[in-house]
């Protein structure tokens, strides 16, 4: 009987060895306010089945990076895989986003730490949902999203992921309920933009005389490629209007401005792209730049010799009626009387090229802006 238990014991002994597990931590998004790390897990030796997971992220405050004007902060965790995919529920997940700890040594990338966000998730049903891992893919599990530490501008702070030995608790959980140690090899992991090359130092929206101006500033650049305006009427929905070039490696001040002549109601974002392709956004700027006193209608759409522009005006004013090409450039203007009530102004365009215009008013009591097309 003995020999059997020995042999049984060897055997268990031998599976658990086998059990060998890699953890990573990398940056999925950032933008100009937070940054999203992702956690993902594979085998790096046999199959590893398992049923539950706890991990221990350290973050800063403001306390461990004294050169911040912001707070570290975890705002979000994405777990839908766990709870939705794996069927893990709810009520087994324990987070604590705002531990304090002190970490003597410290993590070997010399960061200093004094934030923990401790999160864990097991199948309730012990077993029901087992899932397996293999060595020659990563599954990502969980996403966390910080506030980044320097607020506005650049962003900054460092995550790091606490391997078992470093934190016992740290593991996964096998279908039997014991614990398999896993390793960290990531390392520290730089939060939002101060792993990107172009640093942001202003970037403002305002209403203009002829539309929304929306302008931004950079201290450095480097390999950086162009800057996408983009706008949304209800800051879900976006649309790019237009792009600027970009200084691609500068360690001068930069001002970039853009005026977008139809202005109105919009919330704006600038997409900073780089030559490889990566990318960040800036924060969400919103605007009314608007006017009630004009209704305005253009026909025909497109227009093609002629432009009949009907105005329908709450007082009397004269101005002059320019048409803008989309660089900004006018290329016709007209001296035009509006008078209170309907108005019916006919514009001869048969000398300009096709193309898009913009139709606005020189008055600075008055915001006229329309856009319409010239195709023949």
């Amino acid at each position: 009987m003995k020999k059997i238990l020995l042999i049984v014991l060897l055997i268990n002994t031998s599976r658990l060895l086998a059990q060998s597990v890699e953890v990573d931590i990398f940056q999925k998004t950032a933008t100009l306010t937070t940054a999203q790390i992702g956690i993902r897990v594979r085998a790096t030796g046999a199959s590893v089945d398992y049923i539950g997971v706890t991990f221990y992220t350290l973050y800063q405050s403001a306390n461990a990076a004294p050169q911040s004007a912001g707070v570290n902060t975890v705002v979000g965790v994405d777990d839908s895989k766990l709870v939705t995919t794996f069927g893990w529920g709810s009520s087994a997940r324990f987070t604590n986003p705002a531990q304090g700890v002190s970490i003597d040594p410290g993590p070997p990338g010399g960061q200093i730490y004094d934030r923990r966000y401790v999160y864990g998730n097991i199948d309730e049903t012990g077993g029901t949902n087992v899932q397996t891992l293999i060595s020659s893919r990563w599954d990502t599990l969980i996403y966390i999203t910080f506030n980044t530490l320097q607020v506005p501008y650049p962003q900054g702070g460092n995550a790091y992921l606490q391997k078992t030995s470093e934190a016992p608790g740290a593991a996964l959980t096998d279908p039997s309920f014991a614990n398999i140690a896993f390793l960290v090899n990531s390392g520290d992991r730089p939060l939002g933009l101060s792993t990107l090359p172009v640093l942001f130092t202003n970037y403002n929206v305002n209403c203009g005389d002829k539309g929304t101006l929306i302008t931004w500033s950079t201290a450095t650049e480097s390999n950086s490629k162009n800057f996408e305006i983009e706008k949304s009427i209800n800051g879900v929905d976006w649309i790019q209007i237009d792009q600027v070039a970009a200084a691609g490696n500068s360690a001068d001040l930069r001002n970039y401005q853009y005026l977008d002549l139809e202005g109105g109601n919009n919330f704006y974002r600038i997409r900073q792209v780089d030559e490889d392709g990566r990318f960040i956004y800036t924060n969400v700027k919103h605007t009314d730049c608007k006017t009630d006193q004009f209704d305005v209608i253009l026909y025909p759409v497109p227009a093609k010799d002629n432009l009949n522009v009907v105005i329908r005006s709450d007082k009397a004013v004269k101005t002059d009626l320019q048409i803008m090409d989309m660089n900004g450039r006018t290329v016709r203007r007209t001296t035009t009387q509006i008078n209170k009530g309907n108005n019916n102004i006919i514009l001869n365009i048969i000398d300009l090229s096709v193309g898009q215009y913009m139709l606005i008013s020189s008055d600075p009591s008055i915001i006229i802006n329309k856009r319409f097309t010239i195709a023949r």
